[in-house]
């Protein structure tokens, strides 16, 4: 015959021994964490109330520790959350040294009125506050944009990208500003680009928090363009050319290829590239000459010429 199971929290003395447990417990922890204790707290500094054209020297402390007598509750409290202090600079400045002190009384006080309730504190980690401030100083540096574009087939760039504005402010201690020369942008790619855009992007922040960037964005702007390709033949002249003896270039004209926007494609005109050789920097051995393109139109690309080398015939 199977056993029946009985519940053993049906049991009335199990029930009334584990609540008399549970309330043993309760008052055991309250009796326990109710008592005053001596411990050590360490708080943070937050430093308000800067005078104006001043900062806080960079070794400036953003912690502190002290003793305190409160209940093991408060203790707790601490624990989970680390208590902060705010110090008013400007209420401690003196003008003539740029410095602020604050002694330990007033540290006691700052913590007595912004961190402990109720209680005394002793055995601050200063004796007192010296607070030593730097005169801001300010500087204009570039702006190094950080964006790279890949244009769709058949379009390109039409002349540099611009950067707006080109330089920026940043503002901090001299020592920290001497070391820095330009901002960055935050990197931005670009793919596939078939149109001109104007491209807000913001400047990457300083590493030391203690150095502020103004303005903090720019505006980076590129034309964009279809593009086509054309050739044409242009002609050849040479400089530093003797004044005595028949001289003959072969070739006399080269194809020139190169990528125009297709807006210009019937602007552009053989008149207005200028291919020159220089007769003192001729291969006096096989006699021949480097083509060089000293002058051509603005916003083509992929200019190429078709003849590498020219040589050449002199008749006496």
């Amino acid at each position: 015959m199977a056993k029946t199971f009985k519940n053993p929290f049906k049991n009335s003395k199990l029930k009334a021994f584990i609540v008399f447990l549970f309330l043993a417990s309760v008052f055991w922890m309250l009796t326990k964490f109710s008592k005053q204790d001596v411990a050590s707290v360490v708080t943070t500094i937050s430093y308000v109330n800067i005078p104006q054209g001043f900062i806080l020297n960079e070794n400036t402390p953003d912690n502190f520790s002290f003793n305190v007598n409160a209940t093991r509750f408060e203790f707790l409290g601490y624990v989970f959350k680390k208590p902060n202090i705010k110090i008013d600079v400007g209420a401690y400045f003196n003008e003539t040294t740029n410095t602020a002190t604050v002694d330990g009384a007033a540290l006691e006080k700052l913590i007595l009125k912004q961190v402990v309730d109720d209680g005394f504190v002793t055995q601050l980690s200063f004796s007192q506050l010296t607070l030593t401030l730097e005169q801001l100083s300010f500087k204009k540096v570039p702006v190094r944009e950080q964006v790279s574009i890949s244009y769709n087939i058949g379009f390109d760039a039409l002349g540099a990208k611009q950067t707006k504005p080109d330089s920026v402010t940043i503002t901090g201690s001299k020592k920290i500003l001497d070391t820095i020369f330009s901002v960055a942008t935050l990197p931005l790619d670009l793919l596939d680009v078939s149109a001109s855009f104007v491209q807000d992007i913001s400047l990457q922040s300083w590493p030391n928090a203690s150095v502020t960037i103004s303005p903090k964005r720019v505006t980076i702007s590129q034309e964009v363009s279809e593009f086509s390709q054309k050739i044409i033949m242009v002609p050849v002249s040479m400089i530093n050319q003797p004044s005595q003896g028949n001289f003959k270039l072969l070739p006399a004209s080269i194809r020139v290829a190169f990528n125009v926007p297709v807006a210009k494609f019937n602007e552009i005109f053989p008149e207005d590239f200028t291919i020159i050789c220089d007769y003192n920097a001729r291969d006096v051995e096989d006699n021949f000459m480097i083509p060089v393109i000293q002058q051509m139109p603005n916003d083509i690309t992929g200019v190429e010429m078709e003849t590498k080398k020219i040589d050449l015939l002199i008749f006496k």
